[in-house]
């Protein structure tokens, strides 16, 4: 027979409970004078929170017996509470309100009630202050009053996208109602901030709180345009900007309208397509109302993968002002001359520097000289920076002058030609800044280039991007017989003039729906 301790108590349930009580006593103890250290302390609470759970396994609460009238001694398969309370009511972690509704059900159905054996716990941990809150009134400071356009960028730098902002800002503050704000999101300097009009705000929210964690800065931007709700919130080429559409794109179409740019696709070494528009821009485009591009062709591409809307597309070539004075005939040197090509852009691998240093290796034997100017801007290692100078520096028939500030303040008038070798692009402003300048074009069929350049017409196109001998055969042509030249030159200013003029720009942008406040566009 069992030694028993008064009606249902056990030697070893009074063993048990004084273990429990003594170690409840002791738990309290160390919690009231070390618990604020160890909370602050976020390696050392789990290893106090682990602890705790073992003393748990080890020293919980005692069962006691509860025999039937039927039970032998050694059946001993129900437990029942020692006092009129219930057990489970010394477990400090389970709310009142749960052993009450858990009684409630008993009293209905006796067969339900959870097992004692049941652990439960409460899982806390060390959770980090937020600077949100913090910074939000410094950022409600910037904004100043409500705007009707924000610009996300992801800086201002020379560059054709940044060119596009330029442009797009001036369009807009052209608008007496109009109140711009350009936010740009990434931890990276800004010159070309200055070229901004001196009505618009700028805000370096990247490097202002740089020290904000991705989540945090989204939650931080998208509760300011939340609150201050401006009418228009266009994205270029800001990757802030995207994961905010995509995270919190429909709430804040709840009071403005969003917009992205496209430009075209990038394209890693192994030949995959990647960028803005290809990874990003399908996951938001529901909650846009238009997507705006410099060219047509990465238009078309996205409606044919992704079965974009037609309707939410929309071609703004770039507005490009003419050179007052355009130089005299480019063909008027003998062939004998040098012919002087200029190659301006930027040093990264999309526009294929590489491509450049082979075509003047192979043109060495020729009366050519190249003239290079261009710095990377982003994408590049500076390995490869090195190798690209270094190799352009070896070559007898280049010259590389280093960075320059747009192809305005280069001296135009002293080359006979622009050579472009990029990969991938859109239709890039380097070229309408050529052709405004009356320089002839030799370039890559790729993008959106060949909606400036028709080959024979409006300047020359070599296929593929990477043809080293297309380009040399070109080139070796027009050395031979330069008098195609100026045609080519005058055609493509001439297009230049009808098709990306300011006013043409304006007009186009008002057909965008809702852009300047109209309900319809006015095609």
């Amino acid at each position: 027979m069992r030694k028993r301790c008064g009606p249902g108590k056990t030697a070893g349930y009074l063993m048990r409970d004084f273990v429990y009580r003594s170690s409840r006593f002791f738990y309290r103890v160390l919690k009231n004078n070390f618990g604020p250290a160890i909370r602050s302390r976020p390696r050392l609470h789990r290893f106090g929170l682990a602890i705790q759970e073992a003393v748990k396994e080890f020293a919980g609460p005692p069962a006691i017996e509860c025999r039937s009238p039927l039970q032998t001694d050694e059946d001993t398969s129900f437990t029942a509470a020692p006092s009129a309370a219930h057990p489970l009511a010394v477990r400090s972690e389970l709310p009142g309100w749960l052993i009450d509704e858990w009684r409630a059900v008993h009293d209905l159905e006796p067969q339900l009630f959870p097992d004692l054996n049941i652990e439960f716990h409460i899982i806390t941990d060390f959770i980090r202050k937020s600077n949100v809150g913090k910074y939000y009134l410094d950022l409600c400071a910037f904004f100043l009053k409500k705007p009707t356009h924000v610009l996300l960028v992801p800086w201002l730098k020379p560059g054709g996208a940044d060119l596009v902002v330029l442009n797009y800002v001036r369009a807009i503050s052209a608008d007496d109602q109009a109140e711009v704000v350009v936010i740009a999101t990434e931890n990276s300097d800004s010159p070309w901030a200055a070229k901004l009009p001196a009505n618009t705000r700028f805000i370096e929210f990247g490097r202002r709180y740089h020290d904000l964690s991705p989540a945090e800065q989204e939650k931080l931007l998208a509760r300011a345009l939340l609150q201050f709700s401006p009418r228009i919130v266009h994205n270029i080429n800001s990757l802030l900007g995207y994961n905010l559409f995509i995270k919190y794109g429909k709430a804040i179409t709840e009071t403005s309208r969003l917009y992205a740019c496209a430009f075209c696709e990038d394209i890693t070494p192994e030949g995959r397509s990647i960028g803005y528009p290809v990874c990003f821009l399908p996951r938001c485009f529901d909650s846009l109302t238009a997507v705006l591009s410099d060219n047509q062709h990465i238009l078309n591409k996205l409606r044919d993968i992704f079965a974009f809307g037609q309707d939410k597309l929309f071609v703004h070539y770039q507005p490009m002002t003419v050179a007052s004075s355009v130089p005299e005939s480019r063909g008027a040197r003998t062939k004998d001359s040098s012919l002087d090509i200029l190659w301006a852009s930027r040093l990264d691998i999309q526009k294929r520097p590489d491509v450049l240093i082979k075509i003047a290796e192979k043109c060495t034997a020729m009366p050519f000289t190249f003239h290079v100017y261009g710095s990377p801007v982003y994408g590049t290692s500076e390995r490869e920076v090195k190798y690209f100078i270094d190799s352009l520096n070896a070559l007898p028939n280049v010259r590389y002058y280093g960075p320059f500030d747009g192809l305005p303040s280069l001296p135009t008038e002293r080359f006979d030609l622009f050579l472009y070798t990029s990969q991938w692009d859109g239709l890039p402003n380097v070229l309408l800044e050529a052709v405004s300048m009356g320089l002839p074009v030799v370039a890559s069929a790729t993008g959106g280039i060949t909606e400036l350049i028709n080959d024979g017409e409006t300047g020359f196109i070599v296929a593929p991007f990477d043809n080293i001998d297309g380009y040399v055969d070109t080139l070796t042509k027009i050395h031979r017989d330069r008098s195609v030249l100026q045609g080519m030159a005058d055609n493509a200013l001439k297009l230049l003039k009808s098709r990306h003029s300011w006013e043409t720009f304006r007009e186009e942008l008002r057909n965008v729906p809702f852009y300047f406040g109209q309900q319809k566009p006015n095609k």
